[in-house]
Order: C-alpha cells, then structure tokens, then sequence
C-alpha cells in the first residue's frame, strides 16, 4: 500500500480515495494542494467534511457504491474548508478487489482547461473594450482641456473669495477627470519596486476600512509565515486592497449587513501566470460574504466601465487589473450570491527566497 501510495504522489493528477462509508483514505499531494487540506488532517473523516457541492452529494455517492457505477461532474462548485469555494469537474468511479471497496475521485482544474474559443472570446471582447475606452477617453478630455481653461481664466479675474472658490473647484475636479481618463485609457503605471513581505500590506486594510467605513466589518486573517519577500510597488499594491475592500463594503451596503472580509494567503505551487508557468507563486485570497456579482458582468468585471449596483465603480477593478499586471502576476474573480472571491497571483522567483534568507541574516 505504501508503494502504491508513493507512486500516486507523483502524479500530477488529483486523486482521492475514500471507502465504501465515504470516510477519506487518501490523496495524493497534489490533491492536498488543490482541495486545501492535508491527508494526515483528512484521512478517516466523512468527504463531506473535506469537500462538498452546494447540496450535499452524498446520496449520489452512496448510489455509486450500491450500483457499482461511476458520477461525472463537469464544471461545479465545490465547498472546501474556511468558506474557500472552486469550480471543478470531477470523476467518482467505483472500485473494488478482495480487501477494499470504495470510491476514486480525480478532480480537475477548469481554469487551465478553458477552451481556446473561449479564451478568444475574451480577449476579442477585452480589446473592444479596451479600444472604446481609449476613444472615449479622447472624447472626453478635449471638453475637459476647454472647461479646465475657461474656470482657470474665470478664477483670475472674480475678486469674490467665495466665487473664486467655486472656480478653483472647477479646476480641481477637471484635473481629477483627466487623471481618471488617463488611468482607464492607459493603464500603464510606472512602478517603484522593492522586496515587500505580503503581509505588512495586508495588515494595513483593517485601519483603511475603519477609516472608510462605520458600520462594523468582521476580519479575518489567514497568512501564511513561509512566504517570501517579493518585488512589488508597495503603494500600488496597498490601493490594489483598499479597492478591493471598498468594493466589498459597498457590496455589504446593499446587502444591509455588518459582513465579513476573509483575507487568505498562500504559496500557490505549479501555477500559469498569463500563460507562464512558475513554481511557486505568492496567492492572497480576498473574500466577502457580500450579494455577489450577477452572472451576466462577472466574465466582465476587470474591463474599464463595467459597473453595476454590486460594483461601486466602473474603473475601480480596471485599475487593479491593469497595476497587477503590471507585477507580471493575475488576478481572478468567483462571486455567486453567498460572496465573491478575488485571487491575486504574484511570481515568486529563486532572487525572492535569497533575498528573504538574506533578510532573515540581517535582522536575525
């Protein structure tokens, strides 16, 4: 058995095993990293327990031992532990010899197997997108140039400190519009980088959100401590969070409740970046318990001008995709009505871990 387990801890595919009560044998590592969990914490606990769709499948799974048949599960929503949602298909087919029945579950990622016509789709629409919003944007400075210069003409001539002020606002208003018009035309953001651990940015979203918000937002922290230093703008980063938050606390305004923020990082192992693969890579999962986004915008949300009542603002995830990117990192959203996960991937490459043992040596 040993043996067996071993070579199943070399595959790349995810499989678990659990015996004819449903009561977890094994998974194989890479089922530990893709379900969340550990064998040692899993082993002999119902699979309820360790993953479950929306309503429980176990009448289903329990068919498969009775009829000795097999359960295919295309594209679903699976409940893990800590609120952390996925969508997965799945295989659960009998299996039986002289010592052992039971079932063999092997799940599958569906973001690395989105089909090439679908990934076409979104780009295509991306770049529409992304096209209207620079031509837009061209419409939209012109008037703002003759607006700005016309109220800065006015406030050289009014005496009236008051009216000067309403000129002077004018003025102001005008330069924020064109510094939106050029973040949702560009996208482009110049970067001041330094090794940063996660976490220090992480901690500063309870004050931002007090500081935003009075109505009482619950936070939890999940970190994880083995994570490296990375290269990051520390500043564009922190706004990265804060509009994340700000987008939750509205989502909760709606909702009319308290709500609660679930802030979750990781070392994510074997993962496409943009179509690159790395090793390793630093993953925050921020979650809300908020209405969720609607179906029909949620393949949508990161383009500039997409907005509804969940989304407080049309540039605010527009602005966050394009300061990701910029990282060379991802960032990717679940939302159903019980809450709406972002997932940020930023590249942890060889220079992070020597500059955090190198870091560790000074201060240690």
């Amino acid at each position: 058995m040993i043996f067996f387990e071993n070579v199943l801890d070399e595959l790349s595919a995810k499989i678990l095993i659990t015996d004819e009560n449903l009561d977890v044998l094994f998974l194989n590592k890479s089922a530990e990293d893709y379900l969340c969990t550990s064998l040692d914490e899993s082993r002999g606990k119902n699979i309820d327990l360790v993953f479950k769709e929306k309503n429980s499948n176990e009448i289903e799974l329990q068919e498969i031992i009775e009829k000795k048949k097999s359960l295919k599960r295309h594209i679903t929503t699976i409940f893990l532990k800590d609120n952390l949602q996925k969508k997965t298909s799945f295989n659960a087919s009998f299996f039986a010899n002289e010592d052992f029945k039971g079932i063999i579950f092997e799940f599958f990622d569906n973001s690395k197997s989105e089909s090439i016509a679908e990934k076409m789709k979104k780009r295509s629409a991306a770049s529409i997108t992304q096209a209207f919003s620079r031509g837009l944007a061209h419409e939209i400075k012109n008037p703002l140039s003759g607006i700005r210069g016309a109220a800065q003409l006015l406030s050289q001539k009014i005496e009236d400190p008051k009216k000067k002020e309403f000129a002077n606002i004018i003025l102001k208003e005008s330069d924020r519009l064109v510094n939106i018009v050029n973040k949702v035309s560009g996208n482009s953001f110049k970067l001041e980088q330094n090794f940063q651990n996660i976490h220090s940015i992480l901690e500063k979203i309870p004050a931002f959100i007090k500081n935003i918000e009075n109505q009482k937002v619950q936070i939890v922290k999940d970190y994880d401590p083995s994570l490296p230093l990375i290269e990051i703008d520390n500043s564009l980063i922190s706004q990265v969070f804060f509009n994340l938050a700000t987008n939750s606390i509205e989502a909760f305004k709606k909702k009319n409740t308290s709500g609660k923020i679930t802030i979750r990082s990781r070392v994510a192992y074997e993962v496409f970046i943009n179509n690159k693969k790395y090793n390793t890579a630093c993953q925050v999962d921020f979650i809300d318990n908020g209405p969720g986004i609607p179906d029909d915008i949620i393949d949508s949300v990161f383009f500039p001008l997409v907005s509804s009542k969940e989304i407080a603002s049309g540039l605010g995830l527009s602005i966050v995709k394009g300061i990701i990117n910029q990282h060379g990192g991802s960032i990717d959203c679940f939302s159903d009505e019980t809450g709406t996960i972002f997932t940020v991937l930023l590249p942890i490459t060889e220079i992070n871990f020597e500059k955090t043992k190198a870091n560790e040596r000074i201060n240690g």
